[in-house]
């Protein structure tokens, strides 16, 4: 358990240093800042079904972004090391 906790730290750090994990995090936050906009404008007033879309897809990407960030965070890979 502990051991994948570890690996998982890693790879998640690895990730965030990478082009392809810079480009996730950067497209992911435009997209949470577009959709926040869009959600605290007029443009949902009269559409609650669209509203309550974005607002899921806003709560999907700040999940994912915000685990992805939690996974890679440096004192999280060394609290696992500490324990073994």
């Amino acid at each position: 358990m502990l051991e994948n906790q570890l690996r998982e730290a890693i790879l998640a750090s690895r990730f965030f240093e990478s082009d392809v994990g810079r480009l996730f995090s950067d497209l992911a936050t435009r997209e949470i800042t577009t959709i926040t906009r869009d959600i605290t404008s007029d443009k949902y007033r009269k559409d609650p079904i669209g509203y309550n879309n974005a607002l899921s897809d806003l709560h999907a990407y700040q999940k994912m972004l915000r685990k992805m960030q939690v996974a890679a965070n440096p004192k999280r890979r060394n609290l696992y090391r500490d324990w073994e």
